[in-house]
């Protein structure tokens, strides 16, 4: 699916994996919606699939900033940001926790071949939440969540702080993914990435790495890693 930038034969073996986890390996679609049109019908607007994918791959903070800019919102950003969170902790603890199609496999096979991170735009005890529901935590060295860093996605910064605890070289990292900003964020840190796409996007060839239909079908072309 898409171009590849790099063929099977071509390319190195990595010395970590970082997952993305919204829509990567958590189908959390709904549970994100749930919350973003709370916020959205809070401030008189309705959730759409256009301005939801505006802002696709962002974190909480960011998403909350992005609705309060977008819709002119009156009142301090600061009090959005906190209801959005509020209301995305809620639809997590509600569930369902469900995995993406064919993420347990392939957590589990690349865990043979390097160490595993999450690094994620959800707020790290969701993320914890998400992991031990699904029983993959005991598969990830490292979590992380970009409420940490300075910056969130598209910015490289969650995946550079996540090679850092890994004790690796960002360039030797993979990043899987499947957003736009996810694969600029990775392109930004210098790691290939490989996307799944949750929404598609016409720049995502350009951006990412390979592209892929499935987790399934990374697992198919398991020497291209």
């Amino acid at each position: 699916m898409g171009d590849d930038k790099a063929s099977p034969s071509s390319m190195t073996k990595p010395s970590a994996i970082i997952f993305d986890m919204d829509e990567t390996l958590v189908d959390t679609a709904a549970l994100w919606r749930r919350a973003e049109s709370g916020l959205l019908e809070s401030l008189g607007h309705t959730w759409t699939a256009t301005r939801a994918a505006r802002y696709k791959g962002r974190n909480v903070a960011d998403v909350a900033a992005f609705i309060h800019a977008d819709v002119g919102a009156d009142g301090p950003v600061e009090e959005w940001q906190r209801f959005f969170r509020e209301a995305l902790f809620r639809a997590f603890e509600e569930g369902p926790i469900v995995p993406m199609p064919g993420a347990a496999a392939c957590v589990r096979r690349l865990g043979e071949i390097a160490p595993l991170a999450v690094a994620s735009g959800s707020p790290l005890p969701l993320i914890e939440l998400a992991m031990n529901r699904l029983a993959l935590r005991d598969a990830f060295r490292v979590l992380i969540s970009s409420e940490a860093v300075p910056r969130g996605k598209p910015h490289p910064d969650v995946f550079l702080a996540a090679a850092q605890e890994l004790r690796v070289p960002p360039e030797t990292c993979l990043v899987i993914e499947d957003s736009l900003a996810g694969a600029r964020a990775a392109q930004s840190a210098g790691m290939a990435c490989f996307v799944v796409p949750s929404v598609q996007a016409p720049e995502l060839p350009g951006v990412a790495t390979r592209v892929f239909a499935s987790l399934d079908e990374i697992l198919e072309g398991d020497a291209s890693l």
